[in-house]
């Protein structure tokens, strides 16, 4: 975690196109809440920040239906 600086979250409703992100400034932080979702199905991934800027490749996409 010494070296984590911030995660993004990407995410949208076409699994092969996350055209939305937050940044979670807190590496610590280990739930978030992305609020006034729509109803429908949404897919996220998840690249982590370090501390020198760099940026991961996103994980694995994973889908949830609100």
């Amino acid at each position: 975690m010494g070296e984590l600086d911030a995660y993004v979250i990407l995410y949208g409703q076409d699994a092969d196109n996350l055209d939305r992100a937050i940044t979670v400034g807190e590496a610590s932080t280990m739930s978030f809440t992305i609020p006034d979702l729509a109803a429908g199905d949404w897919y996220f991934a998840i690249q982590v920040v370090d501390t020198q800027g760099l940026v991961s490749a996103p994980s694995r996409v994973v889908s949830k239906s609100i």
